[in-house]
């Protein structure tokens, strides 16, 4: 294969990464045209900069107060592509939650999010997963469990002969939604009566 053909064809692949890359941000909701397949793309390194730019800082307080007037926090990009309910909160505490969410139990993309999805039920958490979800609620956002009962929500990790007949059916599970997180996010403490009354 001689270079110039080489080269054309290193040239023509390159056109097509970029179309693909364009028509992903396209579908993701980003304003895209014809004229930015000859912008340069960003660099890895670029990117990852951006991104600990964007990033909260790992040594600021779990929580701090303006948390809950900041709308102008960038969406993670994981849940980009979700279809969200109309009235879905878009504050940096839920960004922050949706993103760990997104991390622990991959939300899926074509069904409706909104603050009545349980996890539980909806989304399948049950287990180790929810196990693993509640300590990162904990430990990302300080949240202070009182009085919570994972069986009151989720079927337990592994086969216990003795709560076979309780766990075998979701009749006496309680669904945990999305709000009740976002509740208990703002508030930085599970308070059952408090976050099922609601």
């Amino acid at each position: 294969m001689s270079e110039s053909t080489f080269k054309r064809k290193q040239d023509y692949y390159e056109k097509v990464r970029r179309s693909n890359y364009l028509a992903s941000l396209y579908l993701a909701g980003f304003d895209t045209s014809l004229a930015d397949l000859d912008k340069p793309l960003p660099t890895r390194d670029e990117v990852l900069a951006k991104y600990q730019q964007d990033k909260p800082s790992q040594s600021a307080p779990a929580l701090p107060a303006s948390l809950t007037t900041n709308n102008t926090h960038p969406s993670p990009i994981g849940y980009l592509a979700m279809n969200l309910a109309p009235n879905f909160p878009d504050d940096h505490a839920m960004h922050l939650l949706m993103q760990l969410l997104h991390e622990e139990l991959g939300l899926p993309e074509r069904k409706t999010i909104s603050l009545t999805t349980s996890i539980n039920f909806d989304l399948g958490c049950d287990g180790a997963d929810a196990r693993n979800l509640m300590e990162a609620l904990e430990e990302q956002f300080g949240i202070d469990f009182i009085d919570y009962d994972a069986y009151r929500y989720f079927q337990p990790e592994e086969f216990d002969v003795h709560l076979k007949r309780r766990a075998k059916g979701r009749g006496d599970k309680v669904p945990m939604t999305i709000g009740m997180l976002y509740q208990a996010v703002k508030s930085q403490r599970w308070d059952t009566q408090e976050m099922e009354g609601q």
